[in-house]
């Protein structure tokens, strides 16, 4: 029997799909195309379950981020599986979708992959093969500085926050340019997914659940007006 995973992600901007079938990547998709993931991510699916001569029946396993990454689109990614899983209670896993962008990068040396989080902030871990050095965190893109002074090893960062950290470390000698932008991440999430059934099973759709690391804008907002209130 060939297990056929489905894995998604709408961690950020992006939307992917991919699907797994024996262990092997068969179908990948990506879209940047300034959408809201509530219009594009049904049909992303659909499309590539037709493509690949599937239905929602034939899915073995729902691959889905968890987060870090956008409130909005991790809602609408874990909804999307959280649904499509109760149907014929298929098995899931959630994973990270830090852990699954780094998945996707083919680079020899430290990963660094990172998101975005505005305010000079960064979601972000730090990979080595299979090691993790750092979990996820969210802070301040100068986290890491003493981490990668100290390192022997080069260090690539990766994700839609590159740029910004890369800004704030390229002048040491062992952060390092590279071509990769924002890969398909529900890839790495298919391919994390597959070793994780392997040894430990999977889950049920009803322990699927985000993992924001911070505080929503309104909720920091909120939390902000509280304090000055009691100074």
């Amino acid at each position: 029997m060939q297990l056929v995973i489905l894995g998604v992600d709408c961690s950020s901007k992006q939307s992917s799909v991919c699907i797994m079938r024996d262990g092997k990547i068969i179908y990948t998709a990506v879209q940047n195309t300034n959408t809201t993931h509530s219009r594009n991510f049904m049909p992303m699916i659909r499309g590539a379950l037709t493509v690949c001569g599937l239905t929602a029946g034939d899915v073995d396993l729902y691959a889905s981020t968890v987060g870090p990454g956008s409130f909005t689109g991790l809602r609408i990614g874990i909804a999307t599986v959280k649904g499509m899983a109760s149907a014929a209670n298929t098995p899931c896993i959630g994973v990270s979708s830090l852990k699954a962008l780094a998945a996707c990068c083919d680079l020899d040396g430290i990963v660094v992959p990172a998101f975005d989080a505005r305010r000079r902030q960064v979601y972000g871990a730090v990979i080595d093969g299979d090691n993790i050095i750092c979990d996820d965190f969210c802070r301040d893109v100068s986290h890491l500085r003493q981490f990668i002074e100290n390192t022997d090893r080069d260090v690539f960062f990766v994700g839609d926050g590159k740029q910004l950290c890369y800004n704030e470390y390229k002048e040491l000698e062992n952060v390092k340019p590279n071509g990769i932008e924002m890969p398909c991440i529900a890839q790495g999430a298919c391919i994390l997914a597959m070793k994780e059934y392997e040894t430990a099973g999977a889950k049920t759709h009803f322990e699927l659940s985000p993992s924001y690391l911070r505080l929503s804008q309104a909720e920091r907002e909120l939390k902000e007006k509280t304090e000055a209130k009691k100074q």
